[in-house]
This record gives structure tokens, sequence and C-alpha cells, in this order.
């Protein structure tokens, strides 16, 4: 559908603009001796009239809407071994709780706040071009952004956690009411699509035309911005800051304003000279700032990045290919690039496909009033073209090509004259103290097998689960210990280890919690156990990582909050994965001079709340159904298997008592496969409910598949026991079902049989064959005597468990 002739004028009348207004004010910023461009983040259309600026004026300084803190590494940003993508990362620790918000935006009133911003910059982002054209014409450059920590708001009585610190100017933009009305004049469909339309396609006369135009279109959004919204977005806090950090250093530098030029965000261009208030002053607390490595993926919308880029590699390969001089190729190269990855994946495309598509492509620009095409134009043409159904469902691996070709996979580097982050370099002489050298110096997986009982093996162990837990991504363990002592495997660990370009950067981001991994690891489960207060299974894990950390004030730590989460959670599910944690400390103790009395009377008093908590599951939603028989098999195997000496009594009671209140079929199945394993419950008494279901009425006979599902989801015995009355009663139940009702169970009758084993589907076919008379089938020759055997030895264990519980041993 062809564009609105003049759709920007219909967009001033629609929103109300007082176009001379806005005129008049864009001619006097322009007028000013102070050179003002304006910018968008990423723009491949800014940075190259504004690079042209630069060179054109070769101004003694350029003002840079970045963070003020991080203006003395910037020749470490434009250094000819930094190359882009890389971020400038800025940090915040309120050591001293100066703000008041410890337990407000941390989780608890011992946990400081912690705030981190992260400034991104690719090879075409205009402040980057800026940075490299003024160090060509010799001028300083100097960041003018007030630093994101001064943006937090203090803690007041009642007021609610402050909001996270972002200064995206390209909100106030696209939800101004000039652009709304704007794109439902012109039929743009998104933010990016309106701009690479009125920006980056369009040809202009000359850099003033650009700017003019850029001004004016920021000039309509202010314009029709609400002020309530720039009062309190930190908006003018940032304004006051520029303005004050422009004045003073041409001021202190004797530098006249004809001789600068300020590169900052459109909006920003009207801000108010005469405001006399001052910016808010920077929260005394810890700060690092620096420059990392970064990736086209964390720059792009996809990552949930507030100003990405939609397609960082599509419009770096269009930088690219303007340096060249032939910048009109881009939409053949991408089209390419989208065809090669959907081929990886499976599509059939072909070259005549990507003359379809570019044919295509051009066609929707004509029709849609733009001078050539722009990416939504080429997605478009590639669906149109490529996807022969649906795209959510033909067109899957189109769509992941197309996201694939446009984001990339580029990482930055930095250069190595910038120096580390002390938790970086922690990390590195940590790495080479424990010999794990060979490690960084490749990017191929490596295997390391580690005995604690050595010194070097137990200090490996401790530093890998350290990075583990601080979600470093360079290794996890392949085969965690069984806890098995009468083997050593609780000693031994196998860790699959892999460097990775995004090890650093996951460094940097827990510089948060310290200056050391040792420290952040005890900054990050200090926090984690605030936040996880009052949930037994998540608190006793933190316990399990402060062992395996080897952070032994911790372990005292968590051992008291296990016990006060334990003391108030009620849930079932929750409290049973507590029990399992504090199964493997229990294992744990020996070894790492654990409290063994303490650990016991957690494991007990957890045991009992579990208990007392599982009658109150025996009707929960389906959803919950799976978890909650899950954790009463593995509260079972706390019974069985615990040293502690839990009492069975008391569990065989409580699951008596679920059985008895649960209108669930599924879960009062598994309930009574559980007591048969107890053997609180005999297999015929097991099969008798079966059985029961053949004489009921249809709408309880129907459940039978269910109540049968939940049975094999816990038991074992009552197959090996009771196989010849269990298929007996299901004979039974099937003779009586009418045809309707035998289809309604029969998918979870089968469902419920795929649980078993292969031997115990063969136990059971060997009891229907029994019950047709096929026994002496020769060919059942082999099946039954296994069958029989292994039915023998239920029996005898049985009859010893029996004599074990009357002689007072079991």
């Amino acid at each position: 559908m062809a564009r609105s002739p003049k759709p920007t004028e219909e967009a001033a009348s629609r929103a109300g603009l007082d176009v001379e207004a806005v005129r008049a004010r864009v001619e006097s910023v322009l007028a000013d001796e102070l050179y003002w461009f304006p910018v968008r983040h990423h723009s491949l259309a800014v940075a190259r009239h504004l690079e042209q600026a630069i060179l054109a004026r070769r101004p003694r300084v350029v003002f840079i809407e970045g963070p003020h803190e991080a203006t003395s590494l910037i020749p470490h940003v434009v250094d000819a071994k930094t190359r882009p993508p890389v971020a400038i990362y800025s940090s915040y620790r309120d050591d001293d709780n100066v703000l008041g918000l410890a337990g407000i935006a941390s989780p608890a009133d011992d946990v400081p706040a912690r705030f981190a911003s992260w400034y991104p910059l690719l090879a075409y982002s205009p402040e980057y071009v800026a940075m490299l054209a003024a160090r060509k014409v010799g001028a300083e450059v100097v960041f003018i952004d007030l630093p994101h920590h001064a943006l937090i708001r203090a803690a007041g009585a009642g007021q609610p956690p402050p909001p996270a610190v972002e200064q995206e100017d390209e909100k106030l933009l696209f939800e101004s009411g000039f652009y709304q009305r704007l794109a439902e004049v012109a039929g743009y469909r998104s933010w990016p699509e309106a701009w690479d339309s009125l920006f980056e396609v369009r040809e202009f006369a000359g850099v003033e035309e650009f700017r003019r135009e850029m001004a004016t279109f920021c000039a309509a959004a202010r314009a029709t911005t609400p002020g309530e919204r720039v009062r309190t977005d930190g908006t003018l806090e940032r304004e006051r800051f520029m303005w004050q950090t422009i004045r003073a250093t041409l001021r202190d530098d004797k530098i006249a304003p004809k001789e600068a030029l300020v590169v900052c965000g459109g909006f920003h261009l009207f801000l108010d000279r005469h405001d006399k208030a001052l910016p808010p002053p920077t929260p005394a607390g810890t700060v690092y700032v620096t420059v990392v490595p970064y990736s086209f993926f964390r720059v792009s919308e996809l990552s949930g990045y507030a100003a990405g880029n939609r397609a960082p590699q599509f419009y770096q390969t269009w930088w690219e290919l303007e340096q060249e001089g032939r910048g009109k190729d881009v939409v053949v190269e991408h089209v390419v690039a989208v065809l090669k990855a959907g081929r990886r994946g499976g599509e059939p495309l072909s070259s005549a496909d990507a003359i379809a598509v570019c044919q295509h492509a051009l066609m929707l620009a004509r029709l849609r009033g733009r001078p050539a095409p722009v990416l939504d134009d080429v997605h478009d043409a590639l669906i149109t073209c490529c996807c022969k159904g649906a795209p959510e469902d033909q067109g899957a691996h189109l769509l992941q090509a197309i996201d694939a070709a446009g984001i990339g996979t580029k990482i930055g580097k930095v250069t190595p004259a910038l120096g580390q982050l002390p938790i970086v370099n922690d990390f590195h002489a940590q790495m080479s103290d424990l010999d794990l050298g060979e490690v960084l110096e490749r990017e191929r997986r490596m295997v390391l097998p580690l005995d604690k009982r050595e010194p070097l093996g137990a200090r490996r162990s401790v530093f890998l689960h350290r990075l583990r837990f601080l979600t470093v991504p360079i290794g996890e363990m392949d085969a965690p210990p069984s806890g098995d002592f009468s083997t050593g495997t609780i000693f031994k660990e196998k860790w699959a280890l892999r460097w990775g370009p995004a090890v650093e950067p996951a460094l940097i981001e827990q510089n948060l919690y310290g200056d050391t991994v040792e420290s952040a690891s005890l900054g990050r489960l200090r926090e984690e156990l605030a936040r996880d207060a009052g949930h037994a299974g998540k608190t006793c894990r933190r316990l399990v990582e402060a062992v395996d950390m080897d952070l032994p004030d911790l372990v005292a730590r968590a051992e008291d909050a296990c016990g006060r989460a334990i003391d108030t959670d009620s849930r079932f599910v929750s409290l049973c994965d507590a029990l399992g944690h504090l199964a493997v400390i229990e294992r744990y103790a020996a070894t790492r001079n654990l409290r063994r009395e303490r650990i016991e009377d957690l494991i007990e008093r957890c045991f009992d709340r579990a208990c007392f908590a599982l009658p109150g599951v025996s009707s929960v939603p389906e959803d919950q159904q799976a978890e909650v028989v899950e954790a009463l098999r593995a509260l079972a195997e706390a019974v069985l298997r615990s040293r502690a000496g839990l009492d069975r009594a008391l569990f065989a009671e409580s699951v008596r008592q679920a059985a008895q209140g649960s209108p669930v079929p599924f879960l009062r199945g598994a309930f009574l496969g559980m007591l048969t394993e107890l053997r609180d419950l005999t297999p015929e008494d097991l099969a008798a409910e079966v059985a029961a279901l053949a004489r009921a009425p249809v709408e309880l006979m129907i459940t039978a598949g269910d109540f049968l599902d939940g049975i094999l989801a816990v038991s074992r015995t009552s197959i090996l026991l009771g196989a010849d009355a269990l298929i007996a009663a299901l004979d039974e139940l099937l003779r009586a079902a009418e045809w309707e009702p035998f289809l309604t169970m029969l998918p979870r009758l089968r469902a419920a049989f795929e649980r078993l084993h292969e031997s115990q589907r063969g136990s059971l076919a060997g009891s229907v064959a029994s019950l047709y008379g096929l026994a002496q089938g020769e060919e059942l020759m082999e099946l039954g005597a296994s069958v029989g055997a292994a039915a023998r030895i239920a029996r005898i264990d049985e009859q010893v468990a029996r004599i074990m519980s009357e002689w007072g041993l079991e």
C-alpha cells in the first residue's frame, strides 16, 4: 500500500503540533555557535553524516552522550587493538547503605544494593565513529552523561523499590504523540521500520539537511511528550548534568563554543539552558568502570536489550559495504546469508529463490513509498517467496535463519593495555595456580577428573564449584558424585571444561558481588540465602553449595537459615527437596568437619514436617501431581536409607491419611502403591482396589487407568509379589468394561505400563500367560523361569523383612 504523500504534515496536524514553534526552536539550536548533532544509537546514517561533520569542522573538543565516569577510558575504546562490539560497563555497590535500599533493592538488610549499567558500542555506532573521527582531527573527547547511579532514588518511608535505572532516549521518541500519529498515517509497523524509512534509505543533500531533518523530528517528538514523563524519568537530571559539564569544560579549557561539537540524543538537543537546578550528586559507594568485549547477540533486541539493534549483523554488513562504496548490495548479501543459513537448517532453498526475494523486496519498497528496501521489506519478501505455508509451522527453519543471519555471532575484543578488573585478575591467577592454564589456551572441551582427597583436586573442585555458582560458563560436572563411601566416589568428580568468549563478560557481571571469585561467591550466596528465606528446598540447596564452595562462615549461616526455613515452610515438595539436600550434607559430614548432630537434627525436623504436610497435597491440580509423586518417592527413599532412624510408622500413617482423603485417582493410586512398597498394604489388597473398580459405576470405572498409573509410578514390590492378583483384577476390569469406557481407560492404562522396566513387563506377561493356561508353552519357558525366580526372591525378601521386624532389627 502506497504511503501518504505528506505523512509528516498530517501527523503533525493530528498530534496538535504548533509547526511554526517547532521550526523556530529547531532553527535556534542549529544557529547556535555550539554545534549540536542529534544521534540515534547504532544508526548508520547518523554515523556517516556525523563523521563528515567532525572531519569538516575539526573541533577542539567533542562532547558525547556517554557515561561521564568512563571519560578516562576513551583512549582504550579507540585503541587499534579494540574491536567492536564492546561495551562500557559501570557498576555501583552501596556498601554503607547511604541510599537506604538494603532490604528494599536487595534481599536483606545486610546485603548491599547493587546496580550496573552497560553502554554498548558497535563499529557503526555514531558515538564510536565520533570518537574515531575526533582522534583523527586531534580533538579532545568528553563524556557528558550523568553517572547511572546518581539517578537511583534513596529510600523513603512507604516508598516502593526504585525502578531499574534506564537511560534509553529512544523510548521518548517512539512513545511521543507525534511519532504515534506518524506511524498511523504512514502505516509503519514498528519504530525501526519508521527510522529506516525516514533516515537510513533516504538520500540527503548533505550533512546540514540531514541534521535539520533529524532535529525537526526530535523537536516534534519532544513537543508531544507529556511534561510529567520528562520530569519523572531522569531526563531533566541528565540534561542538567550534560549542560553543566559542557559549560565547565569550555570555561576551564578556554574553548570557544564554535570550537566545540555536541553529540547527543536528539531529544536532548532542546534541553533547558536556563534551568538553575543542580544535577543530583553521585552517592558514595564502590564504583567500577571498564570496557569489556560484547557480542552481537547481547546488543540485539532478542537478548532483551531495551535500545537493542534488531539485526546487528545486517547493519554491520551494510556499514562495511558502504565503506567499499557499494551499500546498495546489502539486500543481495543479506538474502544470500539468510538462504545459506536456511539450507543448513534443512530448507530446500536455491539461487532462484534468492533472485525472487531480491526482486520482491524492491517491489515492496516501491509500493510502500521507499526509495530502497529496508529490512522489513526483505523479511516480508523472504517469507513470501520461500515459505510454503504458515510461517510459524512450515517456516520455522526459515525464521530461525532470518534471526541467525540478522543477529550474527561476532564478539568484540578489548585492548590488553586497559588491564582487567580485580575479579578477572583473580580468576586468571587462580587458573594458573591450579595448573588449569591449558583450558585457556584452546577452545575445545577438556575432561578433568578430580579426586578431592588430593590437595590439588580439592582446591580445583572448590574453584570450579564457585565459578559454576557464579554462572561463569567455563565448565560443568559430567557425573555428580554418587555419595557411596564404600567405593570412594563421594570424593571424585569429573568436570568438562571449555574456554569461551563469554567467560570474561560473565566474570565482570559478578564484579558487583566482590573483587575475587571467593568474595563474589560469598556475596552472592549471602544474597541468595536472603532471597530464598522461607523456602526449605532452596535454602538447603544453598547449604550444599556453601559446602561445595568451601565457605565455612556461610555454612554455619546456611545451617541456621535451613532450620528457620524448615520450621516455617509447609510445602510438601519443598520439604522433600530439602530432605534430599540434607541427605547429601549428611554424607559429606565426616569429610568436611560438619556438625553431624546438627545435620541429623535438621533431617529429623524436615522429615517430620514433610510427613505432616503430606495429607495436604492429596488433591493438588494435575500440573502439580508429578512433582508430588516424585517428592513422595524421595521421602520414601529417605526413610529406607537414612542413618538417622526416621520414623517409618509416621510416614506410613501420613501416606494412609493422604490416600483416604484423596479424590484424585492418580494420587490415590500412588499413595496406596507406596503403602504396598512399605509392606503396610498387601499386593492382594492393592489388587482388590483395582477389582473393585470393575464393579463400580462407569464414571468411577473409567478412572482405573489413572489409578493404576499412580500405583506403577511408585510401586515395584507389588509387581513382583502380586503380579497374579493384579493381572486377575485387571482381567476382571477389562471384561466388565463396555467398548466406550474401555476406549476411555486405554490411553492411561498404556501410559501406566510404559512406566515399567522390560523385566517388569515380562513378569506381567508371565502372569497373563499363566491366567490363560499358556504357561507350559515352549516359547514361554525361559520367561516363566525368570519370572518364577524373581517372584520367589521377592517372597523370600518379604519373609526376611517380617522376621527382622519381629526381632526389632528393621
